[in-house]
């Protein structure tokens, strides 16, 4: 029977077969706008004269860099992690064999946020910003253009927090996410900066309670009170003048509908007056307020969450963060496409599983979705 494998790199070394056997498990979280950690639990010991190995001579020193490779049951090995040690927990116990050492590691979002600073970027947008940020580290980026560009003699864009606080900031207000994820085939560590990306092919179907299913349980949360619009006023003191977000959001549908809408008029129906919140503290600038204001509404229509837990092993791979999937087996309204917002990838006892969480703005299907997708499989081994 296929067994799920990993190796583990430090500092580009990878780690001996007697080290490996000492780990017991790990933990591996990634999500849109929050760094990636991940967890190595190691067996301790202690040697005739008292010393632990992986305390007193061990590989974990300051700053070194840790890569996770990883393939599910069947599956082909995939680039899951780059980043950096951040914490090291001994543990100690009686018995001997009760103690272990944990080994966290964060992406290279530590590094972004590991200095407070003040800069300023003239004649530049966000995403010049953000361009500007990432070369400071000589780290790839995957950005797309901001709508704005803020001219020097007009508004400066400064900054005053850490850079990994700033691109947030400034991925949040334009309705962009912002994260790390190692290159699959360098796995060098690359930083996106972008819209969700509805419109890329769909990872394998998410199945349950049908014929091959991978999933061991799921969970819909249908919020039913989020706002429909954003409003976005500011003044222009210069100019004397009061500037106003032009249209609105113009959603991707993951689904038939958009539910924001079908949801106002449930509480028109219920008593409310209207379904509308202000953007506040949205730059006095047409450009940029309107692609703020659209910006923050697209994040509000994201309605529909999705939790699950997903058997690898079954699903033949490895489900991502950042990326739609398909789920299936849950009735018309709500099966269909989803984004998957974080996902949790556990080994344990040498089992793999995972749990995810999805989004979606929509509900029922939009007619073009091709299920029947299923991860490739590798001949047994």
């Amino acid at each position: 029977m296929a067994t799920p494998r990993f190796s583990i790199q430090i500092d580009g070394n990878r780690l001996n077969a007697a080290l490996m056997g000492r780990i017991t498990g790990f933990d591996l979280t990634e999500a849109d706008d929050a760094p990636a950690r991940l967890a190595l639990r190691l067996g301790l010991r202690q040697g005739a004269d008292g010393t632990y190995d992986l305390l007193d001579a061990g590989p974990f020193e300051p700053g070194a860099e840790i890569r996770l490779v990883l393939a599910a049951p069947g599956g082909s090995d995939q680039a899951m992690f780059t980043g950096h040690l951040s914490h090291l927990r001994p543990h100690f116990e009686e018995p001997e064999a009760n103690s272990w050492l944990e080994v966290l590691a964060s992406d290279a979002a530590m590094l972004l946020a590991a200095e407070e600073r003040v800069a300023s970027y003239p004649d530049a947008g966000d995403s010049d910003a953000a361009s500007e940020i990432l070369g400071r580290y000589g780290l790839q980026l995957d950005a797309q253009d901001t709508d704005a560009k803020l001219a020097a003699d007009d508004m400066l864009l400064i900054q005053r927090a850490d850079d990994w606080s700033f691109l947030r900031h400034l991925a949040g207000r334009n309705g962009f996410v912002t994260y790390f994820e190692p290159d699959p085939q360098s796995g060098d560590p690359i930083c996106h900066f972008h819209p969700r990306r509805f419109d890329e092919p769909p990872q394998p179907d998410l199945t349950i309670l049908r014929e091959n299913a991978n999933l061991d349980w799921i969970d819909f949360s249908i919020a039913l009170d989020r706002p429909e619009k954003r409003l976005a006023h500011a003044i222009d003191g210069p100019a004397k003048r009061l500037v106003h977000a032009l249209g609105e959001a113009e959603d991707e549908l993951l689904g038939e509908a958009l539910l924001a809408g079908d949801a106002a008029q449930g509480l028109a129906r219920a008593g409310a007056t209207g379904s509308v919140r202000f953007l506040r503290g949205g730059l006095p600038r047409d450009a940029a307020l309107t692609a703020h204001a659209r910006g923050r509404g697209q994040a509000d229509h994201l309605s529909v969450e999705a939790r699950g837990q997903l058997d690898p092993a079954r699903y033949r791979g490895l489900l991502r963060a950042h990326r739609c999937v398909l789920i299936k087996g849950v009735g018309d309204r709500l099966g269909g496409s989803h984004y998957v917002r974080e996902v949790q990838t556990e080994l344990a006892d040498g089992n793999l599983l995972q749990r995810f969480t999805a989004v979606s703005n929509a509900l029922g299907r939009r007619g073009a979705e091709e299920f029947g997708q299923s991860a490739e499989e590798e001949p047994p081994t």
